[in-house]
């Protein structure tokens, strides 16, 4: 009978300690279940963070709405395609330099390899970055990385592209001479340097087509204006509109904002407009410089995806690289044909062919402009 209880006690406590391991082993399944659950929970409502690696950063501006923007992502898509890697178009939220920073930050954080932006206002936020992000190469179009205090630095995993804006003007000059005008205007910004860049390849441009022509001394009209900013107000229109009622035939500009007020102006007085780039159509306007950021962003981009990559400079294209361009409205300028435009861009291959740097505009008689006579208008 003892040996009995005995053995039910053991029994007894064999079946406590098992339902205690059980009861351990549900409470650890629970838990388990639980952080598998939290886990789950948590990662709802968040994107999943696909991985890019071409990326291009804008100032604010919708990439469909702006001309070097839309050429640019042209080049890079097309060697993003060619090349199978993926690529996107970013834009800040604002902007300010903080936004830029924060947009760049989240590409690099995506894994990007190359970051591709354009402009001074974006300058500052680039100059952070390239020191920051020292395993992304940065490529800036038509700008150099400058710090608050004004300091420029290009860091060997960066390099700033531009298109020589002196040789687009010559060839605007040139052209418009060629197809028979002989009163000319430009409107540029005296503080950034390609509004006088355009106006110096303008005159000069201009000389070369009336000296091969074989006009004589003042035989073209260049009037001149430089604006401190690209903002304008309504009243500028009549006074664009009255520069052409005074005899003025064809007008150009460093391609800032105010060309959309230059192409109604020449519109409303049936005068004629060169376009600088940018993505209207302007009905009067029977030459158009094209600025390929597109080739340029492409070519750039075979170069900076190489291991032996080396940055820390600035690299200048121009029409020898196809890279600048003229179209025309042969209806409108019949005088100006294709061959004269081919012997125009073999000009830019001549050894001793060069733009000197400077002002031509503002200090014609250091030029030796004989045939353009330059007049400053307010």
């Amino acid at each position: 009978m003892k040996d009995a209880d005995q053995k039910y006690k053991r029994k007894n406590l064999e079946n406590k300690n098992t339902r205690g391991v059980n009861m351990r082993k549900s409470w650890k399944w629970a838990l388990c279940l639980g952080v598998v659950s939290l886990l789950l929970l948590g990662g709802c409502g968040k994107e999943k963070t696909e991985p890019v690696d071409l990326v291009l950063v804008t100032d604010g501006s919708e990439v469909a709405s702006d001309a070097v923007y839309q050429s640019a992502w042209n080049g890079l898509a097309q060697y993003g395609d060619e090349s199978g890697l993926k690529y996107e178009a970013s834009v800040p939220a604002g902007r300010t330099t903080e936004d830029y920073e924060n947009t760049i930050k989240e590409a690099a954080q995506k894994g990007a390899s190359v970051i591709v932006c354009a402009g001074t206002s974006m300058s500052r936020a680039v100059y952070d970055a390239q020191r920051d992000w020292k395993d992304v190469r940065f490529l800036l179009l038509e700008a150099e990385p400058v710090s608050e205090s004004g300091r420029s630095r290009l860091r060997g995993n960066t390099e700033s592209l531009e298109i020589d804006a002196s040789e687009a003007g010559y060839l605007a000059g040139y052209a418009a001479v060629q197809a028979g005008y002989t009163h000319l205007g430009y409107i540029g910004q005296k503080n950034e340097e390609n509004g006088t860049k355009y106006g110096t390849g303008y005159a000069l441009g201009a000389e070369a087509a009336a000296a091969d022509l074989g006009l004589g001394e003042n035989s073209i009209t260049l009037d001149y204006t430089y604006r401190k900013s690209s903002s304008v107000s309504p009243s500028y229109l009549e006074k664009i509109k009255s520069w052409y009622g005074e005899g003025g035939q064809i007008l150009f500009s460093d391609g800032a904002s105010y060309q959309n007020v230059l192409g109604v102006a020449a519109s409303a007085a049936g005068g004629a407009l060169i376009a600088n780039g940018g993505v209207e159509e302007y009905a009067n306007a029977v030459l158009k410089v094209r600025l390929d950021y597109g080739t340029a962003v492409y070519n750039a981009l075979k170069e900076m995806k190489q291991k032996d990559f080396e940055g820390g400079k600035i690299v200048t294209r121009g029409v020898t690289d196809q890279e600048i361009s003229l179209e025309w409205n042969q209806d409108a300028v019949p005088s100006f044909t294709e061959d004269q435009y081919r012997a125009l861009c073999a000009k830019f291959s001549a050894e001793d062919f060069s733009i000197p740097d400077g002002d031509a505009l503002s200090s014609p008689d250091q030029y030796k402009l004989s045939c353009v006579s330059v007049q400053k208008v307010k």
